[in-house]
Formats: structure tokens, sequence, C-alpha cells
């Protein structure tokens, strides 16, 4: 368990910073939306040598060397957006997080936080043992505003770790939403869940 917990931190800098809070009650009048519908995805792209989805009609609509952006306003675009928001911050090179941060992560303290924090370091090249795939993801809150995302990701030793992330509707697009608490956003997993959006099929 340490050495899954281990490689988890390893890898994901903001998969560890990104995380669940309250979301409050859903709109009544919100109209009812499949959680469990896998979006269709049309190819993966690798992020700094993770490989994530890009979604046919879900997002995000532009490539892997900007900040990711167009997200459909669905639990399928919401899961996107945090997966494939959340991989491109934590391997955001020194000259570049500056940008994707201030471009997919929603304002607030919690992002001037992770700003001051991260121009005090210098990250290199992930090594390649804590470099995870992804398996899936579960949504465990979803409105029209915000969504719980926990991301299933499998390590190189077969360990399986979820990252808890919640991704916020701006009037516009999803955008990352960096937790103001402590609480842990990695927890380590003994099987998959039996709720899991599976998305390693769509592998191609």
């Amino acid at each position: 368990m340490i050495r899954r917990l281990a490689a988890a931190a390893t890898v994901a800098a903001a998969l560890t910073l990104t995380g669940c809070t309250d979301s409050g009650q859903p709109d009544a009048h919100q109209p009812e939306v499949s959680l469990t519908d896998a979006p269709q995805i049309a190819s993966w792209s690798s992020v700094g040598g993770v490989w994530v989805p890009i979604g046919t009609t879900d997002g995000p609509s532009n490539g892997s060397w900007e900040p990711f952006h167009g997200f459909s306003r669905t639990p399928q675009g919401a899961a996107l957006a945090a997966i494939t928001q959340s991989v491109q911050l934590a391997t955001a090179s020194d000259n570049d997080w500056p940008t994707i941060l201030g471009t997919i992560v929603a304002p607030g303290e919690a992002r001037d936080t992770y700003a001051a924090n991260r121009a005090l370091i210098s990250i290199e090249a992930l090594d390649s043992d804590a470099i995870p795939d992804i398996v899936g993801y579960t949504i465990t809150d979803y409105t029209d505003t915000a969504a719980n995302i926990d991301i299933v990701q499998r390590f190189s030793d077969d360990s399986l770790a979820t990252s808890h992330t919640r991704v916020v509707w701006t009037g516009e697009d999803w955008h990352l939403e960096l937790p103001t608490n402590t609480d842990a956003t990695i927890t380590a997993l003994d099987e998959i869940p039996t709720n899991l959006v599976n998305l390693e099929g769509t592998r191609k």
C-alpha cells in the first residue's frame, strides 16, 4: 500500500491537489442524466507521458499542446475534463504551468496557493514506474454546475488508486476546482469499483 500511494503522489502533483468539497443540493429542475454512460472516445493522447482519452463530442475540443477546454455540459464532459485537465496540470513543465493553471483551474484561494507553491519547485520528467494508466472513472456527485469524479488509475506493479477530482461549470466550460482543505485526494484500491465507467477498451 505504501508503494501504491507513493507512486500516485509522485505522478500526480495536481491529481493529489484536485479534491472533493460539498456540492450542495442538486437543482430540482435539472434534466435526468446518466452517470454511467461512457463518453464516445475518438483517440488517446499522451500528456507528459500519461495517456488520456479525447472525446468525440464531449471534449476537449483542442490538442494537448494547449490548455484543455471545450467540454460538453454533461456528466461525460465533466469526467473527461477531470481526467485530461488534472493530468495536464500534474505534468506541466516549469515553463507551461502558469498558463495551464490560469486556463483550466477555477479561480480562488486554492489556485493562488497552488501557484505560490508550484513556483518554488522544479519538476522534471516523471519516473516511468510512476506513470499510471487511466482505467476509468466513477461519478460520485453531479449537477450541471459541479461534479465529483473519482479517476481510477493502474500502475506498473498492478496496484490501483483513485484520484478524487472536482470540476465546476464556470459559465462556458468545466474547470478544475482545487481543494482548500487537507483531505486525502488519492486513495489506494484493492479492486476495480463495480460501478466503474471503464475506458480501457477505448484505447486505439
